[in-house]
């Protein structure tokens, strides 16, 4: 049995040798796409990087078998389209057909003659990303900054891209070449005398109430303020997060005696800056500052309207509260502080000594400018009064 059983194997064998010898020699034949005429690589996504090459191709009439293959480079294959630019109405896709255990896909392609076609592919490509590097210099009185925005190109993602016109999201694309492997980093845009402001910040949620019973000195945090508008120079395109270096420039000694001072610049810090649209925000933390302290007391808290259940105990009331807050400022320059307050569960302002925004339902916002060495008796006071309605008892510290 053994003997009869080896020619039945011996067959099998050669049977899949001859079809497999018939599908290599199938693709050999196949026509490979020519090198790109044109090729846009875009990283507007920090997650996805879209690619468009375009290419000439040389058709013959009838029906085509045109290879496209991608081993060693990191492209999904979900996402790989086609068009036809040249004459889209008369050169047709017929399918699309993929080779087992390979990296590569064969479009058949019909053509009524024998013509040069101009052909788009599109696919994400992986591995291709990019940073955005911010650098900040402040001028000495801290009102205005030069701003370098740099952007950071990774190329891991195995494939060569030659004269590639680059889109980053916003400005014109740029041309420009990076290997596999290749990290390039480019100036992408410079802003110079930037406006800025500089404000100290309290949360009644962070710092504490009380900087007379902490140990050691309670700094405020410290930040510029950057409004992406046109006012500011900016404004025309969204900020793109990323890392920000931040300096401030200094006035070096002159190297002879009656000499001209030189320009330096002291690192003061770095941020993360966040996604920031037209005519938002950004706020940069530069440091701690133990120049202004804030004071806070809970004045009064009584309920009122207490409401009871068939057992006579209290389930629901209405609270009515004074909050006095208290603050010196030690430096010799005005300041700007923002005060911010939570407030959770269902309330309303009765009154308040100073202007307050309502930033979302359970908080509000001071913003205050405190005169030069307002301490002692010169200090800023403000005091507000609330009542919380309908309290249970049970409700959330914040939301």
């Amino acid at each position: 049995m053994k003997a009869a059983m080896k020619p039945r194997h011996l067959l099998t064998t050669l049977a899949v040798l001859t079809l497999a010898a018939a599908s290599a020699q199938a693709r050999v034949k196949l026509v490979a796409l020519p090198e790109r005429a044109r090729v846009v690589v875009s990283l507007a996504h920090p997650n996805a990087t879209l690619v468009e090459e375009e290419r000439i191709l040389t058709l013959q009439k009838g029906v085509n078998q045109v290879d496209f293959s991608w081993r060693g480079v990191n492209i999904d294959p979900a996402s790989i389209q086609v068009r036809m630019l040249s004459q889209p109405d008369k050169v047709i896709i017929l399918n699309t057909s993929y080779p087992p255990n390979e990296n590569a896909l064969i479009w058949a392609i019909s053509s009524p003659d024998a013509k040069e076609e101009r052909m788009r592919i599109s696919y994400l490509l992986q591995g291709l990303g990019r940073d955005v590097v911010y650098r900040a210099v402040a001028e000495p009185d801290e009102k205005s900054l030069n701003l370098r925005n740099y952007l950071r190109l990774r190329n891991d993602s195995g494939e060569d891209l030659t004269e590639a016109e680059v889109g980053i999201g916003y400005g014109a694309n740029f041309k420009k070449s990076i290997a596999a492997g290749e990290v390039l980093e480019l100036l992408s845009e410079r802003v110079d005398a930037l406006p800025i402001r500089k404000v100290l910040n309290w949360d009644a949620a962070k710092q504490p109430w009380d900087p007379e019973y902490q140990k050691s000195t309670i700094g405020l945090p410290l930040t510029y303020i950057i409004k992406n508008d046109k006012e500011s120079k900016l404004g025309t395109h969204t900020l793109l997060p990323g890392k920000v270096r931040i300096f401030i420039k200094t006035k070096e000694q002159a190297e002879a005696p009656g000499g001209k001072a030189g320009e330096g610049v002291a690192f003061t810090g770095e941020d993360w800056a966040t996604l920031t649209p037209a005519d938002r925000e950004l706020k940069l933390f530069i440091g701690e500052s133990r120049e202004v302290k804030v004071t806070q007391r809970k004045m009064k808290d009584e309920r009122t309207d207490m409401r009871r259940n068939n057992g006579n105990q209290v389930v629901v009331w209405n609270t009515d509260e004074i909050y006095k807050i208290e603050i010196e400022n030690f430096k010799k320059t005005t300041a700007e502080l923002v005060i911010v307050e939570h407030i959770p569960g269902y309330w309303k302002m009765v009154e308040s000594t100073h202007k307050y925004d309502r930033k979302d339902a359970f908080t509000i916002e001071y913003k205050l400018t405190l005169p030069a060495e307002s301490t002692g008796p010169k200090k800023t006071t403000v005091n507000f009064q609330l009542n919380r309605i309908n309290v249970q008892g049970n409700e959330p510290t914040s939301y």
